[in-house]
């Protein structure tokens, strides 16, 4: 459900036994890019007009560089299982199992203050990118005994909660199976300890015929 098969990257680190129902590779918009190549070459002109030792525009320039390579690419995978995100190194895999919904939303990126991985003011969790026109796909799903809201930014975030709704369908059965496997045995309890009740009032009662005759 996406343009294009897999990358590497993902074919070896994302894609799970069955392949992916959607994958999507955002790339940050040059705008992105000219916010690190600014303060990058600044740093770089100030090595050369200056006699600081190369050492120290080097170690300035290295967290830059790290944050820019992290912060440039969203990563979003669909398997039957899982829904996993990577921003650069970092994101969540969240189970099929545990999403309660998913939908396709207009946002507003201030209320994230910005892109990258945000915190909204609601608990959500926003992987968003510059560039996503302010619209995504929120997942909202179950952590232990809370629920989450995971905001993603996509290029088709309606083919995404398709993907993902498609998902939760197939897992159905996965679901429902241990809750029938647990209620078999206690409907055929019931049933044996009904069945062993009635014997013994049985035994009672011809007991006291036998008494009385």
């Amino acid at each position: 459900m996406s343009d294009g098969p897999p990358d590497d990257y993902e074919r070896k680190y994302m894609q799970e036994g069955g392949g992916s129902l959607y994958h999507d590779k955002i790339t940050a918009p040059l705008a992105f890019h000219l916010i690190f190549l600014l303060p990058l070459a600044i740093v770089i002109v100030s090595a050369l007009v200056t006699s600081a030792p190369a050492l120290v525009p080097l170690l300035s320039v290295i967290p830059l560089v790290l944050v820019w390579l992290l912060f440039s690419t969203l990563r979003i995978s669909v398997s039957k299982r899982h829904v996993h995100v990577q921003y650069g190194l970092f994101g969540p895999k969240v189970p099929i199992e545990a999403i309660l919904a998913c939908e396709a939303i207009d946002y507003d990126w201030k209320a994230y203050g910005g892109f990258g991985i945000r915190f909204g003011r609601d608990g959500s969790v926003a992987y968003n990118m510059l560039g996503d026109h302010g619209r995504a796909a929120v997942i909202t799903y179950r952590q232990g005994k809370k629920e989450r809201r995971l905001l993603l930014s996509s290029r088709d975030p309606e083919r995404l909660a398709l993907a993902v709704n498609h998902a939760r369908a197939m897992a159905l059965p996965r679901i429902e199976a241990p809750a029938a496997r647990i209620e078999a045995p206690a409907e055929e309890a019931a049933a044996q300890a009904a069945a062993e009740a009635e014997a013994v009032a049985e035994e009672a009662a011809a007991q006291e015929e036998a008494r009385r005759a």
